[in-house]
């Protein structure tokens, strides 16, 4: 396939911004440079871009915390990623710790940091699912009981619950097709009476979670399913809880701000969390590389809000990933929907 080259192609529209991103360290950096372009943030969190469900947990520590999050992959801190700390200069207050380091990474990754001249705040335990349960049961100020279930499958869509984790600081909780993870389970037996949402396409977890969650003494208050992680994503932006609140309520013609992330590679998508934590505060929509899928058009086509004669559109979508990762094509998809006139 031929690859256009930069020059070519705008990166952003006037309906469009694209945060360039060729792979997760350099997607999550442009994330933090675009929502923290100038003020300080009050910590950083650091994780890794093969362990979903860590990273994705970590999503609800961003705005109780005032926090981009970055990625390491490699055994010594990246030099971009160290340039970035730097610019942040991430202020601590009121934490353990300025960067918040989540589960486990190598001894030079925190020697790094400290070279630095910044404190590390270690996040981790026995294993995966411990490091997520002690990120669960973080007390970051809001009520413990409304839990956000996904699958920890990482292409099923749970993406999409890291948006709003970082919006509200709820806890994310896991299932496998075999049904809940060992850290919801001893979750959701320390929280009876919980209002658990779950953010999955029904074919990705077992028909019995309902009642699974049920015999640990809290209730499934809402599905949020779909044949496929495009439609639970639109279902997701749309659905708002009447009783608790919960879940972003952007109907049709709202003007809402949306950010677009590639299904194919979640770190990009969970780094864009933070664009759903200040600023536009964006729910979380899933494309193909080469294609807008219909179920994801469709929302945006019902987004835009209607004009007056003389008036301007006011809907506004981000893209995160360079022209590699989701293409020209899915971008004018998303402008052309985003501004064509009723």
């Amino acid at each position: 396939m031929e690859r256009p080259h930069p020059s070519l192609y705008q990166l952003s529209t006037t309906a469009t911004t694209r945060i360039n991103g060729w792979d997760a360290v350099s997607a999550a950096i442009g994330v933090s440079q675009t929502v923290y372009p100038a003020a300080r943030p009050n910590a950083v969190v650091l994780a890794r871009p093969d362990y979903f469900p860590e990273s994705l947990a970590a999503t609800r520590l961003l705005h109780p915390f005032h926090a981009p999050l970055l990625y390491t992959e490699s055994q010594a801190l990246e030099e971009e990623v160290k340039r970035e700390l730097v610019r942040l200069s991430p202020g601590g207050n009121g934490l353990p710790g300025q960067v918040i380091v989540v589960g486990a990474v190598h001894a030079q990754i925190l020697h790094d940091i400290d070279e630095l001249g910044f404190t590390s705040w270690h996040l981790i335990g026995h294993d995966l699912w411990d490091t997520v349960d002690r990120i669960a049961e973080l007390d970051v100020g809001v009520d413990p009981r409304d839990v956000l279930l996904v699958s920890a499958h990482p292409l099923a869509g749970g993406v999409v619950a890291g948006g709003y984790a970082a919006h509200k600081g709820s806890p994310i909780l896991f299932a496998t097709e075999r049904g809940l993870s060992p850290s919801a389970t001893a979750y959701l037996r320390r929280h009876p009476r919980s209002r658990v949402f779950v953010i999955c396409p029904e074919a990705y977890l077992p028909r019995t979670l309902t009642s699974d969650v049920r015999l640990l003494g809290s209730k499934v208050e809402g599905w949020i399913g779909g044949g496929d992680p495009y439609e639970v994503a639109g279902a997701f932006a749309k659905f708002r809880h009447s009783k608790s609140g919960v879940g972003w309520g952007r109907r049709e013609r709202s003007g809402a701000a949306v950010t677009l992330v590639p299904t194919e590679n979640w770190p990009f998508g969970v780094a864009a969390a933070a664009l759903s934590s200040v600023g536009k505060q964006t729910p979380l929509l899933l494309t193909k590389r080469e294609s807008l899928p219909g179920q994801t058009e469709d929302f945006l086509n019902r987004l835009r809000p209607r004009l007056e004669i003389g008036g301007f559109p006011q809907t506004h979508g981000f893209l995160v990933g360079s022209l590699d990762v989701i293409s020209y094509p899915v971008q004018m998809r998303m402008h052309q929907a985003l501004t064509r006139a009723d």
